[in-house]
């Protein structure tokens, strides 16, 4: 017998055994330990606090005063190679000749398109060479050359600054671009919903005076570079500058640079006396004025009121009550329309001051089937104080850390310092105007914030304009206003009277 047959059932032997042999036991599994649970003490969410307010002390300006009597403010800071500078003329704004408004905004728009030798192209190319940055601009009411510097190149800056406010080039091929991109955003203006408020509210405050006197396509065509000339030669003159300059330099540094550069600077002949400005009659009741724009989705809500003057007493108080019940994010106006009815993607109101005085505004862009029960709201919070809402003293302090626990990052840029020097000369201010904020704003409590607030947010006591579709809201906003006693009138996106 062959071996493989001998081997043959031993094999078969060994299968089956293997085929009928138990599973091994699976593996053990050692779970792990459970950790015990912490036994937690019980919370209580509430929110925090106000944060104490942390001392801060002011930077100085020291001043200088040049040859012609041009006053120089200067505000060190050390900590970059950077100057800021700000060459700013009180009050030439105000006098553009009748049916040329606007004159000074665009001659202070065209001289940043050429000056000196060059011309506008090679004028920005020179600037940027430089690295600086430099333009002139004019608004309602002053005009300001403003210039930032690298230090190592403030010479040929001002060199720079020299030419623009002293020999702008006023070019008339510039002008034709310029003049045609102005007509193009005047007429954009009157698509823009918010732009058409804020330009209606205007004219219906102010009239043919003071900020009502806008520039239109009319007073467009009739400006001519020599109409700009003329008045760079009249308005921009040292008896209505001051320079004010902050960053990397020292008066003692600064002065001499400026007066080689402006202190042989005369005026051709003597300046003309700046407009007086006077805030507008008190309203006798409000009045809304309508303004139709058929097929909009929302209406756009701004209202407008003098309240005195930022020295009067009442300012810094009225400046706290303002800040929560329409000033910040958190304030009752927004909380109000925004957060608890869903009306609007933000509400506002301000306090701010001008050559008039002490300006109240407050502004809301809402949905349009929402316009009345938004404007009810806006007046209940307006008026809540006079009413059945009280101040009360956790909203002031409140008020008052926002007011004043960011305020010193914002001096870490030397250009805000400077327009609050700005401020305090172009609006005949205290002298501790600037020095004196915090105090002022932790001097208020609750009982003088809102007593301020009803004293002076009257309900009869603002100018509204509501821009929105009138064939959805207007019938609605007429019978609400007359509950109110207040007059409606209906104008036109160029703020002419329709009947």
């Amino acid at each position: 017998m062959s071996l493989h047959a001998r081997l043959a059932p031993i094999v078969l032997l060994a299968l089956a055994a293997c085929h009928h042999a138990a599973p091994p036991p699976p593996p053990v599994v050692v779970a792990p330990p459970v950790p015990a649970v912490p036994t937690l003490a019980p919370t209580r969410l509430t929110a925090p606090g106000p944060t104490a307010i942390r001392p801060f002390t002011l930077p100085e300006a020291k001043v200088g005063t040049l040859s012609n009597g041009v006053s120089v403010y200067v505000v060190e800071n050390h900590e970059v190679p950077l100057v800021s500078l700000r060459m700013t003329f009180a009050g030439v704004a105000l006098a553009d000749p009748a049916g040329k408004e606007g004159l000074a905004v665009m001659a202070a728009a065209l001289m940043n398109q050429g000056a000196g030798t060059y011309d506008a192209e090679a004028w920005d190319h020179e600037l940027r060479r430089l690295g600086t940055s430099l333009g002139f601009s004019a608004g309602a009411e002053n005009a300001t050359a403003e210039m930032s510097s690298l230090t190592r190149n403030l010479p040929s800056s001002l060199d720079r600054l020299k030419d623009l406010v002293l020999s702008p080039k006023f070019d008339s091929k510039e002008w034709g671009i310029l003049s045609s991109r102005t007509a193009d955003s005047v007429r954009s203006r009157r698509s823009d919903p918010s732009s058409t408020a804020s330009w209606v509210l205007d004219r219906v405050v102010y009239g043919d005076a003071y900020k009502g006197r806008k520039l239109d396509e009319k007073s467009l065509a009739r400006i001519t570079p020599a109409d700009m000339k003329a008045w760079r030669a009249a308005a921009v003159v040292p008896q209505r500058c001051a320079i004010f300059v902050g960053g990397d330099v020292t008066l003692d540094q600064i002065q001499p640079l400026l007066e080689a550069r402006f202190g042989e600077w005369k005026a051709a002949k003597a300046p003309a006396k700046v407009p007086s400005v006077t805030a507008p009659a008190a309203l006798a009741h409000t009045v809304l004025t309508l303004v139709d724009k058929p097929g909009a989705s929302q209406s756009v809500i701004v209202g407008m009121g003098y309240v005195g003057h930022p020295q009067d007493p009442d300012f810094f108080p009225l400046l706290v009550a303002n800040y929560e019940i329409g000033g910040q994010f958190m304030s009752r106006i927004n909380l109000n329309l925004r957060e608890d009815k869903g009306y609007t993607y933000g509400a506002r109101s301000s306090l701010s001051f001008d050559l008039a005085g002490a300006l109240f505004q407050t502004s809301a862009p809402v949905v349009a089937d929402k316009t009345v029960p938004a404007l009810v709201e806006l007046e209940k919070e307006l008026h809540g104080p006079l009413l059945d809402r009280p101040l009360t003293t956790v909203e002031v302090q409140n008020a008052q850390g926002g007011l004043t626990l960011g305020r010193p990052l914002k001096f870490e840029q030397p250009a805000y310092l400077l327009g609050q020097l700005e401020n305090v000369w172009a609006y005949s201010l205290p002298a501790d105007w600037v020095s004196g904020y915090e105090k002022r704003v932790l001097g208020v409590d609750s009982t003088s914030a809102e007593a301020a607030w009803v004293a002076t947010i009257k309900p009869d006591s603002l100018h509204y304009v509501i821009v929105g579709d009138l064939a959805k809201i207007g019938t609605d906003l007429k019978a609400q206003a007359a509950a109110w006693g207040w007059t409606v009138e209906t104008r036109d996106v160029d703020a002419k009277i329709r009947k």
